[in-house]
């Protein structure tokens, strides 16, 4: 029997509806199913059994191939590498043109000697943000304008681009500065050194860079230096960024005028540790060749008699360098040791003044003007410098003898 004619027995003829109303359903209309197609013997290629996975293999996650692409270059155009980069680079620092550059190097195009020149020898990944407004070539002309001489170290940025022509302002010459590795600092300040002074510096260091430990402590190192009240470093403090907090009074460091001072005479020695010490009273002038020979030299004498086995060292001082110093040490028989002109970098006791200079901070960090008070004070911060701080010092001597052979004579860090 068709199951179509079974449909109106089997569905409702009329539909209750909310509100009771009722509709009638229309009949369905017979169902048409498609006819039964008989299927086609035909000889059927047998199934490859699926093979089990094993447990690494499903917890293996799959890789997708790679397909690699073998990019060809232009036909008679040499390809620049870094190593090509690198000699440019070099050959412009050295002062060739982009010409001169060309027939060193063969083969490459003007357009590739001037990317190499615009971009690092490496590539880099490209920076976010905005871009410089100074290229590399314009940073490359800053930079070699600035390192020419003292004057050009010196020169004013805000005047950089009126030298150059450039259409830019303060803050593109101060990022094109940093982007390069350069700052502004404050300069050292260091004596005068002329060639000559360096000839003699490089003698100096190299006539005793072979010197032992037990040599050098037989040298009786002494020096002279200003002792003030108060702290000699600079002072940091934590503020806010910008000018809101510059003047506030917890960030300003009180100023004196006419601050207090005494000039204190000391030595050292890493076979005796310290030495006597003479505080330059006001009565006796400044150090000149008589007040240095009269209150200094038997002091000296005195205890070298009672240390023997001692070399006595001295600056260059006017005081120290006179011919009537000179007869002086002859009179006490005190025996020298050559020193180089405008070399406190070569003597291990101004690195004691420092921690001299230190102590007194720590105990009369205040500025006054209580000459007893600042005597006494310089006097103690003497007596806290131990004798393992001297023989530090002094174990350096043979690192500063290289560090003025490395210079040629030159400044160095100490």
């Amino acid at each position: 029997m068709d199951p179509a004619s079974q449909l109106p027995s089997l569905l409702p003829r009329t539909v209750l509806l909310p509100g009771n109303e009722v509709i009638e359903v229309p009949d369905p209309k017979p169902l048409s199913l498609p006819p039964i197609v008989p299927s086609i013997d035909k000889p059927c290629t047998p199934r490859t059994p699926r093979r089990h996975l094993t447990i690494n293999e499903l917890l293996r996650s799959p890789q997708t191939p790679i397909r690699r692409t073998r990019t060809t270059k232009k036909k008679g155009k040499k390809e620049c590498t870094r190593d090509d980069r690198l000699r440019i680079h070099t050959y412009y620092d050295a002062g060739l043109t982009v010409k001169q550059i060309l027939q060193k190097m063969p083969g490459l195009t003007q357009d590739q000697v001037y990317y190499a020149l615009r971009n690092r020898i490496t590539p880099q990944r490209k920076s976010r943000g905005r871009h410089p407004i100074l290229d590399t070539l314009k940073r490359r002309q800053l930079i070699e304008y600035i390192s020419q001489n003292k004057l050009t170290r010196r020169e004013q940025w805000m005047l950089i681009p009126s030298i150059f022509g450039w259409d830019c302002g303060l803050e593109a010459i101060a990022a094109a500065i940093d982007r390069e590795g350069y700052g502004r600092f404050v300069a050292q300040t260091k004596p005068p050194l002329d060639e000559n002074i360096r000839r003699q510096r490089l003698q100096w260091a190299w006539d005793h860079v072979g010197w032992t430990n037990a040599m050098w402590d037989k040298i009786l190192w002494s020096d002279e230096t200003w002792a003030k009240p108060g702290k000699h470093t600079r002072v940091w403090v934590t503020r806010k960024k910008g000018r809101e907090e510059v003047y506030h009074p917890d960030c300003v460091e009180p100023k004196v005028q006419r601050k207090i001072g005494w000039m204190f005479w000391g030595c050292i020695s890493g076979k005796y540790g310290k030495g006597p010490s003479v505080f330059f009273e006001k009565e006796w002038g400044g150090i000149s060749k008589e007040s240095y020979s009269e209150h200094i030299l038997p002091r000296v004498a005195e205890y070298m008699r009672t240390h023997p086995g001692l070399l006595f060292q001295q600056d260059n001082a006017p005081g120290h360098s006179a011919q009537f110093t000179k007869e002086m040490l002859e009179f006490y028989r005190i025996p020298t040791i050559w020193w180089p002109p405008n070399s406190p970098d070569l003597a291990p006791i101004e690195n004691i003044w420092d921690e001299q200079k230190d102590w007194i901070e720590v105990l009369n960090p205040e500025i006054h003007r209580n000459y007893r008070r600042l005597r006494s004070t310089v006097s103690s911060a003497w007596d806290q410098v131990s004798d393992e701080v001297v023989i530090r010092e002094i174990r350096t001597m043979h690192d500063r003898c290289l560090a003025v052979i490395a210079a040629k004579g030159g400044y160095t860090k100490y």
